[in-house]
């Protein structure tokens, strides 16, 4: 168990030691990550997950429940270390962030990024784009 999984966690002798899918590593991943779909569709979404041996819902709320809410504290403090070097305004520091949805190239055998309404239409490839502006 590593140090900061042992912080923050309910019962650190317990919590997060037997090998699962929604490990520590892999649940803060996905709580940072996630898009504001349901937990279903976030699961489904999630690149280190396996579609046939998906996690339920109850099995992520389950893992979600164990974390305590200092290591998303801990986590906004460290990130915001990463930014020292920023000018400040009036002691602050501006920082914008902005999520974009880009149209890119059509071609329908990139999976990833290939997006069809209906099989009658013609699809097209999205990619998204968050950018971090110091202001």
């Amino acid at each position: 168990m590593s140090k900061c999984q042992y912080l923050f966690v309910e019962n650190p002798e317990k919590d997060f030691t037997r090998n699962r899918k929604l490990n520590f590593k892999t649940m803060i991943k996905l709580l940072v990550g996630m898009n504001g779909n349901t937990i279903f569709k976030e699961l489904l979404d999630y690149e280190g997950l396996d579609d046939s041996t998906l996690p339920s819902t109850a099995a992520f709320i389950q893992q979600r429940n164990k974390i305590l809410p200092e290591a998303f504290a801990y986590l906004l403090n460290e990130f915001n270390k990463s930014y020292l070097h920023f000018k400040t305004y009036k002691g602050y520091r501006l920082l914008a962030i902005d999520g974009s949805v880009l149209n890119i190239a059509h071609n329908p055998k990139d999976e990833e990024t290939y997006m069809q309404s209906n099989p009658n239409n013609k699809g097209y490839n999205l990619m998204h784009l968050n950018a971090l502006y110091d202001v």
